[in-house]
């Protein structure tokens, strides 16, 4: 498996950490409608309907992770409109990967934020994990990605 197909299939994991965490603050005593910046759950609380939050939230990241796993597989890198999705593919899975990672982050943070032990702004911090997740998870796919645009470079050069 291609180090884009494992960053694809690792979001659903990410997001059982995003409810571990969300839940984990809740069993701390911090109200999950209040504080909670994750996707989701502040409004399932709301409405009384946290049960389902867990099962519909981690269906969700599967079905996500499988639309953008079956879309990358679906490709060619001859076409210019496939090259164009593939950028927008590797946007969208950067993008999420950093938001969940900030949601994570968030709510691990949230009680040294609320008892003042951190100094930096809470904006500030979720800003730098949402960067340096992006820069991590682009690192980590960079090869896939340079490779995906390098097919049509590697054929033409063989013919001649």
């Amino acid at each position: 498996m291609g180090r884009l197909n494992m960053a694809i299939w690792v979001l659903p994991v990410l997001g059982v950490l995003d409810i571990f965490t969300t839940f984990h603050i809740a069993n701390l005593g911090y109200s999950i409608e209040k504080y909670e910046v994750g996707l989701f759950a502040g409004y399932f609380a709301r409405m009384g309907l946290l049960h389902y939050y867990v099962p519909l939230y981690i269906l969700i990241l599967f079905a996500f992770s499988f639309i953008l796993w079956t879309i990358k597989n679906s490709l060619d890198p001859n076409s210019g409109i496939d090259r164009f999705l593939f950028g927008v593919l590797i946007f969208v899975l950067c993008f999420v990967y950093g938001k969940l990672s900030m949601v994570i982050a968030s709510n691990i943070l949230l009680p040294n934020y609320l008892q003042g032990r951190l100094f930096l702004p809470k904006g500030l911090v979720e800003v730098f994990v949402f960067i340096a997740s992006v820069f991590q998870i682009a690192w980590f796919i960079k090869d896939d990605f340079v490779g995906f645009y390098q097919v049509e470079e590697l054929e033409e050069g063989e013919l001649e």
